[in-house]
């Protein structure tokens, strides 16, 4: 049962799960004076749904967005000990 978890095309329809959700939250996000753009009291029972569904999909690419942030390593800092640095400005 787990592999379904790990597998591309599972990604790819969390992916496609998280955007939708996006998408419709968007249509259902506040108009102003506690109302949904959809007409009923904010937030309607259609938010919350895609609330829940955007956050069940969303822990699925938890490690994904991680190792894409690995990838990327952050510029280097400069130590006391930097070339960059006279040591008595310290």
């Amino acid at each position: 049962m787990g592999i379904i978890y790990t597998s591309t095309a599972f990604r790819e329809y969390a992916k496609a799960q998280v955007a939708y959700a996006d998408i419709l939250l968007i249509k259902h996000a506040e108009l102003g004076l506690s109302l949904c753009r959809c007409g009923r009291v904010h937030p309607c029972d259609d938010r919350q749904h895609w609330l829940r569904m955007r956050a069940h999909f969303g822990q699925f690419l938890i490690d994904e967005q991680y190792s894409s942030e690995v990838q990327q390593p952050s510029p280097p800092k400069p130590t006391r000990s930097s070339p960059n640095r006279p040591d008595d400005l310290g």
